[in-house]
């Protein structure tokens, strides 16, 4: 395999020389450009991404991670950053994190070793403690993450009031029982920080509070991601003496599970219990029943995420945290 040593001795030029000519600096005459470019296409040569960066230079390519591409709410976030950044001319390098920790940690090595010029995350999957000590190496910026006191660009739906509005929407249709699913295996209020699910839960319990109502813990349901739990949801509520009128069902794919194993079992929706997904997933509008949900502002999430980055790496001043707004879409399932 060629080197860029056996580029610049072909070229009877010097290594740096050479170097000027990948990174596309001005300052080299086009006879000497031409000669490298020549013997770079003799040997084959093809400079790996980090031996391109100088001081200055540019990739023109951004890393995004998601947990899972097939989850259709990160899909079309890509899509809309994707749309966004290749508007702007960069490529996009999609990096899926399964959950695990480590796969974050490959695509913060590529701004590390110098192999894009930022990482737009869209799922955290490490501490910011750790994530932290990337922000030397290039630009960050967050998605649909609920810290504070950070200091890069947080772009986010406004996760409390979506859920405070979308249950009185369900007390102003007559529902009293409302259960709740979530993907998280534990739903924690804290005070002092806010999360994206404790956001959302929080909006929930303000609800319930301004109608005199507390939270029924039997009607919780957690670590439900897939229609197919939200079909063993169903189930689940299927066995309680006390059964709630309603399901605040976490997502939309949930929440067509959960109609799925009703019509199975014969139970009507929205009659015997109505269903509230989140996302609004094109899918939801074409179902027998027609999915009620929360519509999440994916669209204007990922390209306000991509006009963050673009600005950072313009450097120009990002508002370091920008909300949007969810609304609710009623259709037949509540």
């Amino acid at each position: 395999m060629a080197t860029i040593s056996d580029v610049a001795r072909l070229a009877g030029l010097s290594v740096s020389t050479v170097s000027r000519v990948i990174n596309k600096s001005p300052h080299v005459s086009d006879k000497k450009r031409e000669a490298v470019e020549s013997a770079m296409n003799e040997l084959g040569y093809v400079p790996l991404p980090a031996a391109r960066q100088l001081r200055g230079s540019r990739t023109n390519t951004m890393a995004v991670t998601i947990p899972r591409i097939v989850n259709p709410f990160f899909s079309y976030l890509v899509d809309a950053i994707e749309q966004e950044l290749d508007e702007a001319g960069y490529s996009t390098l999609i990096v899926q994190t399964f959950g695990r920790a480590e796969e974050e940690l490959t695509a913060l090595n590529l701004l590390k070793n110098q192999q894009v010029d930022g990482v737009i995350l869209c799922s955290l999957e490490n501490d910011w403690s750790v994530i932290n000590g990337y922000c030397k190496y290039g630009k960050i910026v967050l998605v649909n993450e609920y810290l504070k006191d950070v200091d890069v660009p947080i772009i986010r739906g406004d996760q409390y009031d979506g859920f405070y509005t979308a249950t009185n929407f369900l007390f102003d249709n007559g529902y009293k029982k409302i259960a709740y699913a979530t993907g998280r295996k534990t739903i924690t209020i804290m005070k002092k920080e806010s999360n994206f699910d404790a956001d959302r839960f929080a909006g929930f319990q303000s609800s319930l509070s301004d109608h005199n109502l507390g939270f029924n813990y039997d009607w919780l349901f957690t670590n439900a991601h897939t229609a197919e739990d939200g079909k063993e949801i169903f189930k689940k509520i299927m066995t309680l003496k006390n059964k709630p009128d309603v399901v605040i069902a976490g997502s939309d794919e949930v929440a067509m599970g959960i109609s799925q194993e009703a019509e199975k079992q014969g139970i009507k929706v929205p009659e015997r219990l109505g269903v509230l997904g989140v996302d609004d997933q094109p899918a939801s509008a074409n179902l027998r029943i027609p999915l009620t949900t929360i519509k999440q502002p994916v669209d204007e999430m990922g390209r306000k995420a991509a006009r963050a980055m673009l600005g950072l790496i313009n450097g120009e001043e990002v508002s370091k945290m920008q909300i949007c707004k969810l609304k609710v879409i009623k259709r037949a399932s509540a």
